[in-house]
């Protein structure tokens, strides 16, 4: 008799650690996995805020595209709440993207740079280096438009340091 209760509670724990691996296995695939940074328009500047997702795992390529259209799908119906938007035009698309010794390199469509105002380019170019160089793989990022390497960014002549280093970068900054 002794035996058999043991047995019970023997299969009676091991059906728990099933489920209790059931649900955490669960719960992890719906954390975010990624961070994107969209803008706060402060009244007089513009910062940067975290907005988690969970954007699933891929090649580093796939990865910058699911970024990318995070960002340029803007801020869901709770980041809309706490007043945050895109400068990333919808139709930007990721031509292609590698990743070598820490250096993300992104080529993307000429789209990224339409549009216009100082503010609004600068704030695009944030949105982009800071939700690329989330991951702990990417030290720094390389942008190209169409092939080429940009050095100067709208038609307000933005300076682009390349690669954008993310060491020693203000953790939000303000413009």
């Amino acid at each position: 008799m002794r035996t058999v209760v043991l047995r019970v509670v023997a299969l009676a724990l091991l059906l728990l650690l099933v489920l209790v691996g059931a649900i955490a296995v669960r719960t992890m695939q719906r954390l975010p996995d990624t961070t994107v940074y969209l803008v706060r328009d402060l009244g007089t500047s513009f910062t940067l805020e975290p907005v988690h997702r969970r954007l699933g795992r891929g090649s580093v390529e796939e990865r910058v595209r699911q970024q990318l259209a995070a960002l340029a799908a803007g801020a869901s119906d709770d980041a809309a709440e706490r007043q945050l938007s895109t400068l990333v035009p919808a139709d930007v698309v990721v031509r292609s993207a590698r990743l070598d010794d820490g250096v993300l390199t992104v080529d993307l469509s000429m789209g990224f740079e339409r549009g216009g105002g100082s503010a609004m380019m600068i704030g695009r170019l944030h949105q982009l280096f800071y939700t690329l160089t989330q991951p702990g793989d990417v030290d720094a990022v390389r942008l190209l438009l169409e092939g080429v390497e940009v050095r100067s960014f709208g038609g307000e002549g933005i300076l682009v340091e390349q690669p954008w280093v993310r060491d020693g970068q203000p953790e939000r900054p303000v413009w």
